[in-house]
């Protein structure tokens, strides 16, 4: 009788990159739709002798944001590669020149140190959603969609009362603070994510996701501190 064997097919599955190699892109991508939001405001608050962004321009760019943003929640091929990539640092320009104005007024009205502790918070409080995030065990991706649809909500709020000026008084505060937390959450899962499962095919949405939690919590922030 002659002799049988076995053979198995090669393991062909496709390796997952290091945390670390997923980490680092996903923080890039959000640091270089900073830098698009940091440049948008400061043309949307009118650099040297030019006129800040009218309050319908303004309010205009940041629709279009949110716009772009629901967007690529509901349409797959926006949220990857180089389509993705666009939609990020478009909508973090927009932002910017929504922020502009605001930010100038700020300034006028002799409340420029509200900005630096608005970003100083805001550092605070994503180092430690991040850093919670990545040491929870538990896979908490289930959280992932309704968060974010969440998340999307919360941004056209935060920004219709930073606008409107709907931010003061102790109502204002209270959902201020629960968009914050809302972003915060969206954070711990984010970075959750990124250490169990995301592959580098994950990276252009969740740079998305996070960034735009970032800018929610510093918005929060400029509601709760320019009372």
């Amino acid at each position: 009788m002659p002799e049988t064997r076995s053979y198995s097919l090669p393991y062909a599955q496709t390796q997952r990159a290091s945390y670390g190699a997923i980490l680092s892109q996903t923080m890039f991508l959000v640091a270089v739709a900073i830098g698009f939001l940091v440049a948008g405001s400061y043309v949307g608050a009118g650099p040297g002798d030019a006129e800040p962004l009218g309050q319908g321009a303004a309010m205009g760019c940041t629709i279009a944001a949110v716009v772009l943003l629901f967007a690529q929640a509901f349409i797959g091929s926006l949220r990857t590669g180089g389509a993705g990539m666009a939609i990020l640092f478009i909508v973090a320009l927009l932002l910017g020149l929504g922020l502009g104005p605001v930010l100038q007024q700020l300034n006028v009205t002799g409340q420029a140190d509200v900005v630096t502790k608005a970003a100083g918070t805001t550092g605070l409080v994503v180092v430690a959603a991040g850093a919670g995030g990545t040491l929870i065990a538990k896979d908490l991706s289930g959280w992932m969609k309704p968060i974010s649809i969440i998340l999307l909500v919360a941004v056209a709020v935060s920004w219709g009362m930073l606008i409107f000026g709907g931010g003061g008084g102790i109502a204002g505060d209270v959902v201020s603070l629960v968009i914050g937390a809302v972003s915060a959450v969206a954070i711990v899962i984010y970075f959750n994510f990124l250490r169990l499962q995301a592959t580098e095919d994950d990276v252009v949405w969740l740079a998305t996701g996070i960034f735009v939690a970032v800018v929610n919590i510093f918005l929060t922030m400029l509601n709760i501190f320019g009372d």
